[in-house]
């Protein structure tokens, strides 16, 4: 029997398909029939959830990232418009060979979960310093300023609304990440799939009907790879005959081995890229926001100044308050406003609302634009040095001519950023007298001109700054400097003339030249493009490039020969990648695990060897065994590590956990018989399930004595506990097992190890009371 280490009731009832382990600490994440996701730990205490505030969002998909850190909603509605039917995460390491060197020097045998652990001993273990790999990947965006958090403004999707979000989208590129690259494969209902490397970095889409003529209305139902192989698998459904067929797709990913070491730098720096990209979109939208704060109530106290002076006959509102300024007499259409409508209230309104305005604007423009801007600028060039380098630019796709357009853009944007602080300086500066000036010309026209406190305001008269005071009347009051940065996005027929890169020209140096005319007063030739327009174009020059570096990576992506695995899809099925002959680097070894279909019984598990060279794969052998369960139902199952496979059987009375050896090099005397399908069988796979009864079982369930060898745990019974569905963590040292029962409500958390620890206490135990006998004994 199995320790429990934690159960748990969960209402509303658990969706019993979306239930995922981290694969690095006890966290477990579910998602409830009221699509939500709850991630609780051990104790069964909520950590935290995930609530989608539309009605419509669905979720079809639960996974965490290899390294456990991370676990967010990805929207695939860009992809592909079909919902999302697979997930996977899949990591590959860049230097195969010094990994495998290190393994060997640890000895023994490797499960599969402690490679990724080995990764960040693979440096340290290297005796030669390597020059071009130390200055590809020196870290020089550590020793940056962090960026500030942004407001969030009330939308679901903002990101960058607290410090641990901003420090996780943000970390430095460290000895893990770029000794490994992880790659998301998302499968659509329509029968495509696509790959992301890290959370950004898109390779593009790919139809699986390229992979054989016979996957038409395909459907991907599951993913499995292997840190040492550049082949990715996938088990498909396919209809053939009007009946779905199975098939193992072997997946080559040249890009890994073609862009080696180089491509976690490039898919790490352009996913960050991209990340500033959108937190620059940001900025600029709380920017202008903040603008449009600022001059929304001055606005509308001067329409209604200029309305009263209208009526009265008399000049408009700039005249008036600069006639006011100069000469000290007030007209009486302006007194009237000042008095009764404006009034000392209504000043210090305008005053909050335009002094709090130019203080956010220079605030986030010194604190969040420029430093991300910057930011931008050393990513952009680490990438520019990549290109530079013959081979790594046609091997990673990257353009230098490209890349030296968007740093001229970055650099007209932070020349632009630099003259929205001078002017944002400048007008607040010219407001703030003309609010003091206001303010005493409000006292001034409430009092009686022969009272002592009229003379009070007279000499306070001295301490106003008049010049400051007329530039903000005959400027800013009326039409911010602002404007000229934030005029909106630009038309298309207009964004020609100061799109200058297909011509050879910079951007910069016309930019430079007609903002210092601007500044200046002088006419400018065309209208320059503002703040959010230079974003919006430095996002379309990011997408070029991004493009041709998929594009490359994309040619490199090839379907490899299709295995079929017969008529019929199983409830329940698992897939596990192994590398069993060290010696052998370039082959490896597909366990392929499948629960009965239709009216059939029992397990059956392929073994599918692939041989990898330069990148492309090929099946050498197909093998083939079965696990006969006549008298239970098989409910779920799920490969534990490298050696063990986990069955979940139910029978009338109780429910068992089983645990059975797979590999065929570690099968003792009672395991299972693979038995070769020959090529001709191979084909008709899809066809004949009558050929494999044939095929006598390596281990029949039927046989109470045999059943019992494999049996790991004995469910009580009643319908609470009657097991449903499993979920496996079988990392060294933690392996765990978490079993949903079959009401939905409760799941248990079991220690797979403690049948194991039981052992060994009794063990103890005994020695301890053989120690004190003999004690005893001696001191009698």
């Amino acid at each position: 029997m199995l320790n429990i280490l934690a159960e748990k009731l969960v209402q509303p009832a658990i969706n019993s398909h979306h239930v995922a382990y981290c694969p690095t600490m006890d966290l477990i994440a579910l998602a409830t029939v009221d699509e939500k996701v709850h991630v609780y730990r051990l104790n069964g205490q909520r950590v935290f959830g995930v609530v989608s505030k539309s009605s419509v969002v669905r979720i079809n998909q639960i996974q965490w990232k290899p390294n456990g850190k991370l676990m967010h909603q990805i929207d695939c509605s860009a992809h592909s418009g079909s919902p999302i039917c697979c997930l996977g995460w899949g990591v590959n390491f860049a230097d195969i060979v010094a990994v495998r060197t290190q393994a060997e020097k640890v000895g023994g045998e490797v499960n599969l979960d402690d490679l990724l652990s080995q990764a960040a001993n693979v440096n340290e273990s290297q005796s030669l310093a390597d020059l071009p790999r130390d200055l590809a990947f020196l870290d020089i965006e550590r020793t940056l300023p962090k960026l500030s958090s942004l407001s969030s403004g009330g939308k679901e999707d903002d990101i960058f609304d607290s410090r641990a979000s901003l420090d996780t989208l943000f970390q430095p590129l460290t000895t893990d990440s770029t000794d490994s690259a992880d790659i998301l494969v998302m499968g659509f209902e329509d029968g495509t799939i696509h790959l992301s490397i890290y959370d950004f970095f898109e390779i593009g889409s790919f139809d699986l009907q390229q992979a054989a003529p016979t996957l038409r209305d395909s459907r991907p139902l599951f993913y499995c790879s292997h840190p040492y192989s550049t082949t990715h698998s996938l088990i498909v459904s396919g209809a053939s005959s009007g009946e779905p067929t199975l098939y193992v797709v072997p997946l080559d990913l040249r890009l890994v081995s073609t862009a080696g070491r180089y491509l976690s730098l490039l898919a790490s720096k352009s996913t960050q890229m991209h990340n500033i990209l959108r937190y620059l979109h940001q900025a600029q939208r709380e920017i202008y926001n903040e603008f449009q704060v600022a001059q929304d109530l001055p606005s509308r106290f001067i329409r209604n100044i200029e309305d009263t002076l209208k009526e009265k006959g008399e000049y408009n509102w700039v005249h008036a308050a600069y006639h006011l300024v100069v000469t000290g007499h007030c007209l009486p259409g302006v007194k009237e406003w000042l008095v009764d409508e404006l009034g000392e209230r209504g000043q210090k309104r305008w005053e909050k609302a335009t002094a709090t305005g130019y203080e956010n604007i220079r605030r986030l423009v010194h604190e969040n634009l420029l430093p991300a801007l910057e930011r931008f600028s050393v990513l952009v060039s680490r990438l520019r040095g990549l290109s530079k380098f013959q081979e790594s630019n046609t091997i990673l796709g990257l353009s230098t001519q490209g890349l030296e357009n968007i740093l001229d853009t970055t650099d007209c944007l932070q020349l632009l950023a630099h003259y929205i602080l001078i002017s944002t300086g400048s007008e607040l500066r010219q407001f703030l007298a003309f609010s003091t000036w206001l303010r005493q010309e409000i006292e001034t026209q409430s009092r009686d001109p022969v009272s002592a406190s009229m003379h009070e305001s007279n000499e306070k008269d001295a301490n106003i700054d008049h010049a400051s005071t007329l530039e903000y009347i005959q400027g800013a009051m009326i039409k911010s400097r602002l404007n000229e940065y934030f005029n909106g996005e630009v038309q298309p027929n207009k964004k020609s003339q100061w799109d200058l890169a297909a011509q050879g020209r910079s951007l910069f140096e016309l930019y430079k030249r007609e903002l210092k005319d601007l500044s200046a007063n002088v006419p400018v030739e065309r209208q320059l493009p503002g703040l959010d327009a230079l974003i919006a174009h430095l996002d379309a020059q990011c997408k070029l490039v991004f493009a041709k570096i998929a594009e490359t990576q994309r040619r490199n992506v090839r379907f490899g020969s299709v295995v079929p695995l017969g008529k019929g899809i199983p409830a329940c099925m698992d897939m596990r990648m192994l590398a069993e002959h060290a010696k052998e680097t370039n082959t490896f070894v597909l366990y392929i695990a499948l629960g009965p279909r239709n009216e059939q019984h029992g397990v059956r598990i392929y073994r599918i060897k692939l041989k990898i060279e330069n990148g492309m794969s090929s099946s050498q052998t197909v093998e083939y065994a079965l696990i006969m369960s006549q008298l239970g139902n098989i409910q779920d199952l799920k490969f534990v590590d490298d050696e063990k496979l986990m069955l979940v059987m139910s029978q009338e009375s109780s429910s068992y956990l089983l645990s059975v050896p797979y590999r065929k090099e570690a099968i003792l005397s009672e395991g299972l018989r693979y038995n070769t399908v020959s090529r001709t069988d191979e084909t008709n796979l899809q066809g004949e399930p009558e050929m494999h009864e044939a095929i006598s079982p390596g281990i029949d369930l039927t046989d109470q004595k045999c059943m019992e060898k494999f049996v790991q745990h004995l469910f009580p019974t009643g319908l609470a506990w009657t097991p449903e569905r499993i979920e496996i963590n079988g990392r060294r040292g933690r392996r765990i097992i978490c079993v949903v029962a079959k009401d939905k409500t409760r799941y248990r958390i079991h220690d797979l190890d403690s049948p194991h620890e039981a052992e060994e206490a009794e063990d103890a135990e005994e020695g301890r009371e053989n120690r004190s006998d003999e004690t005893d004994h001696f001191m009698y």
